[in-house]
């Protein structure tokens, strides 16, 4: 705006105007230049817009299980504080919230309970590598283990996988079954909620 005041002013002093001095002017009076700018700004806003939708993507992402602190998370089913770092389980919903269980029996009541659709993930400890998680839908479980007893009393053990689950049942008892069996077969008292 201030170069435009200038050029009016500087025209207006000059008699002739052959001695005046201004800008030079492309041969399409500038609507090159004006037309590349724009482009530029334009292209400016796209990346800047895009660089906000990422950091925005990657920031409400649902993150994964989270380590369960033993003697201080309580389970959110019963209530218990988890102890034990051989069982439990977590829920991770859509928006990024974590639930921890101390136990598979009490995780599998809470996911019937839950609506399904703000399920992110679900996982379990497993047995063989306590404190680490994997997921539950590729995860194998004994059922009715004879030799070792979960904190709910159910004897339900989680594995990496069912085939896993089958070698461990020679030694551990039960019965070898997948997570849709293990959540559809569980009980949920009726009192409970999420």
């Amino acid at each position: 705006m201030a170069r435009v005041r200038w050029l009016v002013a500087h025209h207006r002093d000059c008699a002739d105007r052959r001695g005046c001095v201004s800008w030079p002017r492309h041969e399409d009076g500038g609507r090159a230049a004006s037309a590349r700018n724009t482009i530029r700004r334009v292209s400016r806003a796209l990346r800047a817009a895009a660089a906000v939708v990422m950091l925005v993507t990657v920031a409400c992402r649902p993150a994964g299980p989270r380590p369960i602190a033993l003697n201080e998370d309580a389970c959110n089913y019963c209530r218990m504080t988890i102890s034990d770092a051989r069982f439990g389980g977590e829920v991770v919903t859509r928006t990024g919230k974590v639930f921890t269980f101390d136990s598979v029996e009490c995780l599998a009541s809470w996911v019937r309970a839950a609506d399904a659709a703000t399920i992110a993930g679900i996982y379990v400890i497993d047995l063989q590598h306590p404190g680490s998680f994997v997921d539950a839908t590729g995860a194998g479980f004994l059922r009715d283990a004879v030799v070792m007893t979960s904190p709910m009393g159910r004897s339900v053990l989680a594995f990496a996988s069912p085939e896993i689950a089958e070698q461990q049942r020679s030694m551990l008892g039960g019965t070898v079954v997948t997570w849709p069996d293990l959540a559809a077969s569980l009980a949920v008292p009726k009192e409970a909620k999420p």
